[in-house]
């Protein structure tokens, strides 16, 4: 049974979202996606018809979590940890293709997935929560998953290799997720009610062409107050801020010999063979107004799938967390990528201890304060 969360709103002070001049595609008001009056489903969602940038209604949104993903790696190691998440999540997406899902973005530990319906989101969750239930009563150790559902208008760019959306019922939808404890589905209580939907049977889950351990350094870049920019400047001004930003990181990562894994939203992500390098490009990215940095170094999970690249595991997660705790315009460096060659990087970096969520005790890091003149205001500063 689905279970329905309040999720209330605090009014906090969030800067202005720095946005740079930038031509953007002409939008284009997409009609919804109804299923007809004869027929129980939706028609299936195609969001990529024509190249460029639109708007679609209606569009369902399902995010999806893996619960205690870092204590899962701290207990069983990398390895067995990734396998059992991998295997929740591959059956979660092959759920979510009965109700015509389709995967928008793959978010570490979870995925988002996109719908043609309300209706088709919420009828995919009960199914997806099911089918680990069922998976969790042979394997106690697979992880419970945490699901959000959604649904409203976004904004599609088609522009690229996959489409991506973007726009407040997308982080309204990551926000659901996240409040949802393990088994649960968290939505709006406002929300259609459910359309009866045919299942058909699912896709066979993507190869995994190959997977290894190695070392790395990771970081994750994200804008500050992203999620309120979109109802406060519009959805144009923030996706230009958006797409202005992913331009700016991407080049201050190749720069220094690094690779953008993907972007996830106001998220970059990406990979260093060393730790300087990466400390390097964190200290430029950070120089962006309202930018938050984290950075870590360890051993990764490299999963190579029909040519798409990821990484997981803790070093990965970490670096997530880090940059949340970031403040605007700083960046946060762990311990492990402090050595020789980046150390002298960070010279006049404060060295403090943080706490991060799933990890056990306070851990070292070297923060990087915010520049005096950033990216947004004329200028940058940093090693």
């Amino acid at each position: 049974m689905i279970k329905s969360l309040v999720v209330l709103r605090l009014a906090v002070a969030v800067p202005t979202l720095y946005c740079p001049v930038l031509p953007v595609p002409a939008i284009v008001e997409r009609p919804p996606v109804t299923p007809a009056a004869a027929a129980p489903t939706a028609a299936p969602l195609d969001l990529a018809p024509e190249a460029g940038v639109y708007e679609r209604r209606g569009v369902g949104l399902l995010a999806l979590d893996a619960k205690d993903s870092t204590a899962l790696h701290l207990k069983e190691g990398t390895r067995r940890a990734h396998a059992l998440i991998r295997t929740v999540v591959d059956d979660a997406e092959s759920a979510a293709s009965a109700f015509d899902g389709r995967v928008i973005r793959r978010l570490g530990d979870g995925s988002l997935i996109a719908f043609p319906s309300y209706a088709s989101a919420l009828a995919a969750a009960e199914a997806i929560q099911a089918g680990n239930a069922a998976l969790r009563a042979t394997e106690p150790k697979s992880p419970a998953l945490r699901v959000g559902v959604h649904a409203g208008r976004v904004l599609v760019d088609a522009t690229g290799a996959a489409p991506e959306i973007y726009g407040a019922p997308v982080e309204k939808t990551l926000a659901l997720a996240a409040v949802a404890d393990g088994g649960q589905v968290a939505t709006e209580t406002d929300e259609r009610p459910v359309l009866p939907e045919p299942v058909r049977a699912p896709d066979a889950p993507r190869p995994v062409d190959i997977v290894r351990v190695e070392l790395a350094a990771t970081l994750f870049a994200g804008l500050d107050g992203f999620a309120e920019a979109f109802e406060r400047d519009g959805r144009r001004t923030a996706y230009a801020a958006v797409k202005a930003f992913h331009a700016f990181a991407r080049e201050a990562v190749e720069r220094q010999g690094g690779r953008v894994v993907k972007t996830e939203g106001d998220t970059v992500m990406a990979s260093f063979p060393t730790a300087a390098a990466g400390v390097r490009a964190a200290a430029e990215i950070r120089a962006w107004s309202g930018a938050r940095t984290g950075l870590s170094w360890g051993r990764v999970i490299r999963e190579e799938r029909a040519g798409e690249l990821d990484y997981f595991g803790n070093t990965v997660n970490a670096a997530a967390r880090l940059m949340r705790l970031a403040g605007p315009g700083e960046a946060l460096i762990s311990e492990g990528a402090i050595d020789g060659e980046s150390s002298p990087l960070l010279e006049g970096a404060a060295r403090e201890t943080v706490v991060l969520k799933g990890f056990d005790g306070a851990r070292p890091v070297a923060r990087l304060k915010a520049t005096k003149a950033g990216r947004g205001s004329g200028g940058t500063e940093g090693p």
